[in-house]
């Protein structure tokens, strides 16, 4: 399951700033530096970023903030500087990940009453659990959601106006409470039981009162309104909040590809097809516009030609996403990329060149979960549904 497949755990990095309540108070400028930390990842700048946590760092060692911070600037760089496709970077992320949750276990033990701790490890255990989830170890998610679960709870009752903690409790709700059939077998085992309904309500409550996560909730409400098939089904929303954190945030292309997302849903074909070919022209020109994301834009540009039909365009704009990385590790865009290919070329009634793409794919180590999709695709010949629907743009696992 993929709690978070957009922007949300680059943006999670908000909570490095959850107000300083209970016993501990900040001084204004370490206050200041957390905010910079923040700025800093909402914009992919991870040098700004990593500057202004260890500033907190020097003054309170082991304050959540610091700590949390640090995780997140790992995640994130593993998450979208290195599209989850580097695997020094993934023991980085999960050498940081450990040692941060122990930080705050420090601190907690001196500072039991601060409910920035609990808020700041149960973020860290959710972290955890998201992670373990799309690497298919559940086990090791249920007791890291638990324990989120637990500590974000306790944040509460120390201070019901707490409003950031319902941020992570509303995403516990509605995806465990939209757990897919298979998984569900286990969290009957495990006893997970989630409200879809009551997660919703949570989200808009963050969204709507909380000091510093309500652009995180935004994001995780863009995708619960672009779920297809889900009551919540709202892609028409989800443009509205994209642009305002786009207009917030415009330095930042993952924003900047959220909306083309969200365009894509709403079948805003001609918009989806300008704002590719702008990200594609940012590459390279815009400074947060990184070489590894040219998959991204060309996932957008093809995938449009399907979706109207023009699978002959569509096949010319993949195949030219797939020259213009060839010379780049595999991404995760990069390989989707790849299976889009085969898809266009069974429509185009070129088997034999889909088959070659579906092993393609194969050939490669399931970081991403496309080989259940691949082998499928091996056994049926892939068929666009008579109503154009050629599925979301973004990677399906």
């Amino acid at each position: 399951m993929r709690v978070c497949k957009k922007l949300i755990a680059v943006i999670c990095v908000a909570l490095v700033a959850f107000p300083a309540r209970a016993e501990i108070k900040l001084p204004p400028d370490v206050m200041a530096w957390a905010k910079e930390g923040i700025n800093g990842v909402y914009s992919l700048d991870y040098s700004t970023a990593q500057q202004n946590i260890q500033r907190v760092f020097a003054v309170y060692p082991d304050h959540p903030f610091a700590h949390f911070g640090n995780a997140m600037i790992a995640w994130s760089r593993y998450e979208y500087e290195f599209e989850t496709s580097d695997d020094k970077q993934r023991a980085v992320f999960e050498q940081i990940l450990n040692d941060s949750i122990d930080g705050i276990k420090r601190w907690i033990k001196v500072h039991p009453n601060d409910p920035n701790g609990y808020m700041g490890i149960g973020a860290l255990y959710g972290l955890r659990a998201m992670f373990s989830m799309r690497n298919r170890s559940w086990i090791t998610a249920y007791f890291s959601g638990r324990k989120a679960i637990s500590n974000l709870e306790k944040s509460l009752k120390i201070d019901p106006s707490y409003y950031d903690a319902f941020f992570g409790l509303g995403i516990y709700q509605y995806f465990t409470g939209t757990l897919p059939s298979v998984i569900k077998i286990l969290a009957k085992i495990v006893a997970i039981k989630g409200d879809p309904a009551e997660g919703v309500k949570q989200l808009n409550l963050a969204r709507e009162k909380a000091t510093f996560t309500s652009d995180s909730a935004k994001l995780i409400l863009i995708e619960v309104q672009n779920t297809r098939g889900s009551k919540y089904y709202n892609p028409q929303k989800s443009l509205e909040f994209i642009r305002q954190l786009r207009a917030k945030y415009p330095t930042n292309p993952l924003m900047h590809y959220v909306e083309v997302i969200c365009l894509y849903e709403t079948k805003n074909y001609d918009e989806v097809t300008a704002q590719a070919q702008f990200f594609l022209d940012q590459i390279g020109q815009s400074k947060f516009y990184k070489d590894i994301y040219i998959s991204r834009a060309y996932t957008a540009l093809g995938t449009v030609q399907m979706a109207q039909g023009n699978f002959e365009q569509a096949r010319k704009l993949f195949e030219q996403g797939k020259k213009a990385v060839a010379a780049q590790e595999p991404s995760r865009w990069g390989v989707w990329n790849e299976l889009r290919l085969g898809q266009v070329y069974d429509v185009l009634g070129q088997r034999e060149k889909a088959l070659q793409q579906y092993k393609y794919v194969l050939s490669f180590k399931d970081k991403w979960g496309f080989d259940d999709l691949a082998k499928s695709l091996i056994k049926t010949p892939y068929r666009a549904a008579e109503n154009g629907d050629v599925g979301p743009l973004p990677p399906q696992i």
